[in-house]
Parts: C-alpha cells; structure tokens; sequence
C-alpha cells in the first residue's frame, strides 16, 4: 500500500483575489491525480461572495502550507 501526501494551504488563510479583492479560504476540494481548489469568501458591500480557484489563482498573505496523507 502507497501513501500520497499534497501540500495545501488551510482554511482560514488571508488571500489577496485581484488587485483590491481579499478573501478567505473556507473550504479545500481534493480532486482527482491530487488536484487541490480552494473555496474563497469576501465580502462585496453587503453581498457574501464564494467562489472557487486554483492555487495559482490566489495569493495567500501568509503561505504556510501543511502536508495531509492519504493511504
């Protein structure tokens, strides 16, 4: 038996969306062939937006990143 290990960033982490968008991520997706997406939240005015991205499409504030496995 093999065990798989990924890297992601945890929920709770500050990220900068565009140039004047910050969120948080809420959620991690783990996907097939180890693909991981996270779930950002922010507020625009008095709407609670959610949305996914990819980790290249985010920029996270403080990039701690923890290993979790799988076996």
């Amino acid at each position: 038996m093999s065990k798989n290990s990924i890297e992601v960033y945890k929920v709770g982490s500050s990220v900068k969306l565009a140039d004047d968008v910050y969120g948080t991520i809420v959620e991690i997706h783990i996907c097939g062939e180890n693909s991981v997406f996270y779930k950002c939240a922010w507020w625009n005015g008095r709407s609670y937006i959610t949305e996914m991205f990819g980790p290249n499409d985010l920029e996270v504030k403080l990039p701690e990143k923890h290993k979790i496995g799988f076996v």
